[in-house]
């Protein structure tokens, strides 16, 4: 047996070899890459053949999904390679789907069941009426019927004036003013109330939606740039927004014009604008990522590498891509107190900054000891609880006046 990739394994029987028996737990599904293999079902001493499959069929694949017995006994006629996808790995891959695939595969198993009794190498369902699920199956379907719901909605959200910025404020940790802003959409559901954008940004990049609420989040962080501009105070110079563009908003062949075209309109500096993405946008689309950021460097925006830690072990992107900024991930500013190996990644990062002349923002700032910290050991700006959580723009400048920044005016 070689191991292939993580979760799938070839493995090699002889002739006339039991691959799995009767009442064997049903671990693994089976692609027959050579050989053959008969399925046989009934009493130990009278089983009968249902089945003989060749190359290319698979068998015991409801065990998938399930945690049944086997009901049939499936035995090599010649030597035969399969390649054996093991549930354990299936099943990693199901808690990261859609909520709607989870659901839709769980229901179809019921329904096969229901109809078929049987299936090939695995469990028979008026044996097992009662399947062990990994969820409540009345858990699987609301979370589906959320799921489609929300889908539907979000086409109306930006139409409908459901979706709102709110603003965090990003401060300069030596001389603790406040020096810029991370905008970040909320969206007001009309009967669900505030749904988190975890949840409904991967909806949108799976609906093709993000396009619209990227450019939306993109126009209105711009248009609301003079407002928070002066909520910045006079002795700050060089003050930003930064907005969150995803993957596919980024690999936009069109981005570049959509920026400068956003900016051109509002009259807003391009370097007061910074555009934030994560290490897995950047190593996943690298092609076409370096070449709409070097188009955005050139213009003067700036571009931040946000959760930056929790990526990848190489950083040979840090050389080849353009960015002005590194953003400290918050899992570990908020352990690096109690947590040595935090405290050094912390460290490490930010001599990486200096010498790579690259700013540096640390995210998840709660304390002021933590604040304090950050600032000795030369990191640039904080953002997190501490100074303030995400607001309203209509709450920006009376925050501001109470830190200590009451603007122009």
């Amino acid at each position: 047996m070689t191991d292939d990739l993580p979760g799938f394994k070839r493995e090699i029987f002889d002739a006339q070899v039991a691959v799995f028996e009767t009442g064997d737990a049903g671990e693994a599904a089976y692609v027959i890459e050579s050989g053959c293999v008969e399925v046989l079902v009934g009493a130990q001493d009278a089983q009968r053949r249902v089945a003989v499959l060749a190359e290319g069929a698979m068998f015991g694949e409801v065990a998938l999904l399930d945690h049944q017995p086997r009901t049939a006994t499936v035995r090599t006629l010649v030597p035969t390679r399969l390649v054996r996808i093991d549930r354990t790995h299936v099943e990693e891959l199901l808690q990261r789907s859609d909520p709607v695939i989870q659901y839709l595969l769980r229901l179809l198993l019921e329904r096969f069941r229901n109809s078929s009794g049987r299936s090939v190498g695995d469990e028979d369902s008026a044996a097992h009426a009662k399947t062990a699920q990994a969820h409540d199956p009345q858990d699987l379907h609301a979370a589906a019927v959320r799921t489609l719901s929300l889908a539907h909605d979000l086409s109306n959200a930006i139409d409908s004036d459901q979706l709102e910025l709110f603003y965090q404020p990003i401060i300069a940790l030596p001389a603790q003013t406040l020096s810029g802003f991370e905008a970040l959409v909320r969206w007001h559901h009309p009967s669900m109330g505030l749904i988190s954008p975890l949840e409904f940004i991967p909806l949108a990049e799976k609906t093709g939606l993000i396009h619209r609420i990227g450019q939306w989040v993109l126009h209105r962080a711009i248009g609301d740039w003079e407002t928070l501009k002066s909520s910045l105070g006079p002795q700050v110079e060089d003050g930003f927004v930064a907005v969150n563009l995803s993957a596919p908003e980024l690999c936009n062949i069109n981005i570049v014009d959509i920026v400068r075209s956003a900016l051109s309109a509002q009259n807003m500096p391009t370097q007061a604008l910074r555009i934030e993405l994560t290490e897995t946008t950047v190593i996943a689309n690298m092609g076409t990522v370096s070449h709409i950021l070097e188009q955005l460097r050139a213009m003067g925006v700036g571009i931040a590498l946000d959760d930056f830690g929790t990526g990848y072990a190489g950083l040979d992107y840090l050389q080849q891509l353009p960015f002005s900024c590194l953003k400290i991930d918050m899992r570990f500013v908020m352990q690096m107190h109690s947590s040595q190996r935090s405290y050094q990644i912390i460290k490490s990062a930010l001599e990486l900054s200096r010498r790579l002349e690259l700013k540096s923002i640390a995210e998840g700032v709660e304390d002021a000891c933590t604040a304090s910290l950050l600032a000795q050991m030369g990191c640039a700006y904080g953002q997190g609880f501490h100074f303030a959580r995400p607001m309203p723009l209509r709450d920006v400048a009376s925050w501001a006046a109470s830190f200590g920044n009451p603007g122009p005016g």
